[in-house]
């Protein structure tokens, strides 16, 4: 069964993740992939890439979404035809999704060595305790996902993890907590909840009206 998680529980928001299990073909079976679509996977060159690419796509589906009313701004951020927002991640051998009435981010990401050598540039200086005991690469990954998902959410090109995305603190066992967005003198607070995959962390992030 390749769905780990579907989600409903948030407000006018659903959340799926996706285990890739499929090959190529199976997915492209399960989609009705409109021609800018196609021409999209054909530039994907990889097999993981291209299997990312269409299980992204098939998590979308899931949540009762077409894919014809799926596009992308300029800066790659989706966005749908309808009232709705939504946001896709992928990583090794997962994909999700979320859809909401709210503006909504979603990031998926496995537990990698190197998160150690890149957290100078996207800890805040108020976020040292994700830095503080054994347990960094975990923390840090679900610091990465948390910023990447209230990025996604915020949908402003140019914002600076380390300065402007300040996450309050955590801890391993935490399902929920809370960001802070600082955007031209204004401040843009996020309710984050936080979920466990077996090899990395998935972060939804929603924007507080």
């Amino acid at each position: 069964m390749p769905i780990l998680q579907k989600l409903h529980s948030y407000s006018n928001t659903k959340l799926i993740l996706w285990k890739i299990e499929e090959t190529e073909q199976e997915l492209i079976h399960l989609l009705d992939l409109p021609l800018s679509e196609k021409q999209k996977l054909e530039n994907r060159k990889t097999p993981n890439h291209r299997l990312e690419f269409l299980a992204s796509r098939a998590s979308l589906c899931s949540l009762g979404i077409s894919i014809k009313n799926l596009h992308f701004k300029e800066n790659g951020a989706p966005y749908l035809d309808t009232q709705k927002f939504c946001s896709l991640s992928h990583t090794q051998n997962y994909s999700a999704a979320v859809v909401s009435q709210k503006q909504v981010g979603v990031d998926v990401e496995i537990y990698r060595e190197n998160i150690l050598k890149i957290a100078p540039k996207f800890v805040h200086k108020k976020e040292m305790f994700a830095l503080s005991n054994e347990n960094q690469i975990f923390l840090l990954t679900r610091l990465w996902t948390a910023k990447e998902s209230v990025y996604k959410a915020f949908g402003t090109a140019g914002i600076h993890f380390s300065s402007q995305i300040e996450v309050h603190s955590f801890s391993m066992s935490d399902k929920k907590g809370f960001a802070m967005l600082t955007h031209l003198g204004k401040e843009y607070s996020f309710t984050l909840h936080f979920h466990s995959i077996i090899n990395g962390q998935l972060c939804m992030a929603i924007l507080n009206s």
